[in-house]
């Protein structure tokens, strides 16, 4: 059987280590990219690489690297994020043009530039190789949160991008937006949970068919699926700080 390979794009202290310690202690080779790299992920991936994810013409180039490294990656998560901060949430238009810009880059465009590299990579694997994208959402694709307004419309974007991509190679790769909540369909927020992701991604890696493209899960159980109307809600930062303090007994203050 071929090596099997995980690409994570995003390999940050939290949810990309996690992620990477996983896959390694199950056999697979990891490469790991983030834009500083840290010691811990150094000691696990199998090759780490420096990117910056605002910039979406590099993608491929990142892959290419991986490949000639490692080979083909049968699994690419993309666990990148950045946000700009509208401190007011009656103005969130108060961000710069430039900031905008850059979180979109970094929240969909490299994504766009990463799930199309990694088709083209799927489309060489073997028939039975796992081939798997795998993208990092939140609850914003279906709950509107003026103040963080630049990676909820990143978050939307590259949820329609899984949906998307689920609905037309479905039948022979596997793309999710996962989405890890609480209980209750809550989102988890700052308390995200690096090793529920780290079992729930494992687990939709070792799929055989493409499942539901809107991958909420809840710590503790996996996939839990959540009532998601199309007509967004909408509440405020405070308010879900307050709600996650009440769930999870912590402070986040």
């Amino acid at each position: 059987m071929s090596a099997r390979i995980v690409l994570i794009l995003g390999a940050g202290p939290n949810v990309g280590t996690s992620i990477a310690s996983k896959f390694a202690s199950e056999g697979w080779k990891v490469a790991a990219a983030s834009r500083s790299p840290k010691d811990e992920i150094k000691k696990i991936a199998h090759h780490v690489i420096a990117a910056d994810f605002a910039d979406p013409e590099k993608i491929s180039s990142l892959f290419a690297e991986v490949e000639a490294k490692l080979g083909t990656p049968n699994v690419v998560i993309y666990n990148a994020s950045s946000l700009a901060f509208s401190p007011d949430g009656s103005n969130p238009f108060s961000i710069s043009i430039a900031e905008y810009a850059k979180d979109m880059a970094v929240n969909t465009t490299s994504v766009y530039a990463a799930a199309s590299t990694a088709l083209a990579g799927f489309r060489k694997l073997p028939e039975a190789a796992p081939k798997v994208f795998i993208y990092t959402g939140n609850i914003q694709n279906s709950l509107v949160v003026p103040e963080l307004v630049s990676l909820g419309a990143g978050k939307s974007a590259s949820a329609y991008l899984m949906e998307t991509a689920a609905t037309a190679y479905g039948a022979k790769y596997q793309f999710y937006y996962a989405d890890e909540r609480l209980p209750d369909g809550r989102p988890v927020m700052s308390a995200l949970s690096g090793e529920a992701h780290a079992k729930y991604y494992f687990e939709l890696a070792a799929g055989k068919e493409q499942g539901p493209w809107d991958a909420t899960f809840v710590k503790g159980k996996g996939y839990v699926k959540f009532d998601a109307e199309r007509d967004r809600e909408v509440t405020s930062l405070a308010y879900l700080v307050e709600h996650l303090k009440k769930a999870s007994g912590r402070n986040l203050e």
